[in-house]
């Protein structure tokens, strides 16, 4: 599996697509945090820059999906899977050597991408406000295994689908649509039924728990889902929860399916 793993990662540095994406996320990176330098109005602040990160943590999800899209969206439809098993690698070892070489790429990206920002951050713009750097450090350890759960589901995605689209749309469904109507469904049986059962179920959804819980990041008070050891433990029981959970349908789909 190591040599396998090799194999991937030194495909994955030749390939075009994976270069141009960090060097898009790095060019508007740049841009804007160079803009919000420029022009001198009350968002020429280093809070202004982290907030736009810190407030919207499922970022992070949509960057993880992107990242095995562009790796693995085509490995079905090119034969690369159907290549590696009949050259003798057991189909499971396939699936997880693609999600070990997703989240690194991944978790390399951002690094790199982030380094980028607050660097640029600390320099160009004003130290005030209420977000801080320290605020999207934290969001980090908070919002990484979720962010890892994302690059998983896509890589089960690419193995059942060979149309982008619908890789995209599904992620979609799962992280975001499905997430939003369990909620207004909870809240609408809470309210005539007075059981919180279907609620507290949608609460640990990622999508839902960070949208109520980062309502209060902006110019005047910065209040995330991390903020106490019982939100960072949920985001961190969450992400564990949906890497099991994709994993699991992930090597039982390969083992199954005919491709």
């Amino acid at each position: 599996m190591l040599n396998f793993i090799k194999s991937e990662y030194y495909r994955m540095i030749h390939t075009t697509g994976i270069r141009v994406f960090f060097g898009i996320l790095s060019v508007l990176t740049i841009l804007l945090i160079s803009g919000i330098s420029i022009v001198e109005t009350q968002y020429h602040t280093t809070s202004f820059s982290y907030s736009i990160l810190v407030s919207s943590p499922m970022f992070f999800t949509l960057m993880g999906m992107l990242t095995a899209s562009v790796l693995y969206e085509d490995s079905k439809r090119n034969g690369i899977i159907k290549n590696s098993i009949a050259n003798g690698i057991p189909r499971g070892k396939v699936f997880f050597s693609q999600c070990i070489v997703s989240i690194t790429t991944a978790t390399v990206i951002m690094t790199i991408v982030l380094t980028l920002w607050i660097f640029m951050t600390e320099l160009f713009l004003d130290k005030t406000g209420p977000v801080h750097m320290t605020d999207l450090l934290m969001e980090i350890p908070a919002i990484y295994l979720i962010a890892v759960s994302s690059i998983v589901l896509t890589i089960v995605l690419c193995l059942c689908f060979q149309n982008g689209a619908f890789i995209f749309f599904t992620w979609l469904f799962v992280f975001f649509i499905f997430p939003t109507i369990l909620l207004k469904f909870g809240i609408a049986v809470s309210a005539h039924f007075k059981t919180d059962f279907i609620y507290n179920i949608a609460m640990w959804m990622p999508s839902n728990f960070f949208q109520i819980n980062t309502a209060n990041v902006n110019m005047s008070s910065c209040i995330t889902a991390w903020d106490t050891t019982g939100g960072m433990l949920r985001c961190i029981i969450a992400g564990i929860s949906g890497i099991i959970i994709f994993m699991a349908i992930g090597f039982r789909h390969i083992r199954k399916a005919d491709l």
